[in-house]
C-alpha cells in the first residue's frame, strides 16, 4: 500500500471522516491526518478505511507536517468477544512484544508484519480489536523505522482513534444487548472475519 506517497489523491478528495457499515461506524482522522478515498470501502455491515498524513497524500498542498504513519480500520460482523493481542499475534504467526490495556481497547505491539505496509515501514506495529454492538473493529498502526509512533506515542494514537469510533458509533441498545448475550465462536472464525478485508 502506497498511502504515504499517493500523488493521485487531490486535496478535494481527501476526507476528514467517513462512515462505514451502513453509516453505523464513523472513522475520523486526528488533526493532520486524512482518510484515503482510494482504498475506502463500505457495505451494510462491514468496511475498511485507511488514514495517513494529509500533507503527504496531497503532495504538500494541504495539512500540517505530522509524523508519517498509516492506520487501518476494519469493520466486520461480530459473533463473540474481540481477540486479545496474544491471539492476534498467534494468528499472524508473530511475537507479541508488549500488551497495553487502554481505555478504548487492548492493544498489542507485534514484532513482525509491518514491513509490508509501505516502503520504509518498520516490522513492529500496533494492532488491537474491540466489539461495538454487532460490529468487530480492528485497528492497526504502521510507522517508519525509528518513528516515535512505534512506541507509547503510537499506542496513544490508536487509543485516540478508537475512542472517537466508540463515541460516534450509531449502535442501538438492542444490538448491544444481543451482542452481549451471544455465544463465543471459535477463535479461528472470529479472526477470519476480522482479517477478511484488505487489512495488512
Amino acid at each position: 500500500m502506497s498511502l504515504l506517497q499517493n500523488q493521485e489523491t487531490s486535496e478535494a478528495l481527501m476526507l476528514a471522516s467517513t462512515r462505514l457499515a451502513g453509516n453505523a461506524i464513523t472513522v475520523t482522522g486526528p488533526d493532520g491526518y486524512c482518510i484515503d478515498p482510494a482504498t475506502m470501502r463500505s457495505t451494510a455491515n462491514s468496511g475498511f478505511a485507511a488514514l495517513a498524513s494529509c500533507h503527504i497524500m496531497s503532495g504538500g498542498q494541504s495539512g500540517p507536517i505530522v509524523e508519517p504513519m498509516l492506520i487501518t480500520v476494519t469493520v466486520s460482523p461480530a459473533s463473540g468477544p474481540a481477540p486479545n493481542p496474544a491471539e492476534l499475534a498467534q494468528a499472524l504467526g508473530t511475537t507479541l512484544l508488549q500488551n497495553r490495556e487502554l481505555s478504548a481497547l487492548d492493544l498489542g505491539q507485534m514484532a513482525t508484519g509491518g514491513e509490508v505496509a509501505f516502503s520504509g515501514s518498520d516490522p513492529k506495529h500496533w494492532r488491537g480489536a474491540f466489539v461495538l454492538g454487532p460490529h468487530m473493529i480492528g485497528v492497526t498502526l504502521y510507522a517508519p523505522t525509528d518513528s516515535p509512533l512505534l512506541g507509547a506515542q503510537g499506542a496513544a494514537f490508536v487509543n485516540t482513534v478508537s475512542s472517537a469510533i466508540r463515541a460516534n458509533a450509531k449502535v442501538d441498545a438492542s444490538a448491544r444487548a444481543e451482542q452481549s448475550q451471544s455465544s463465543v465462536d471459535p477463535l479461528a472464525m472470529r479472526l477470519g472475519r476480522l482479517f477478511a478485508s484488505n487489512d495488512l
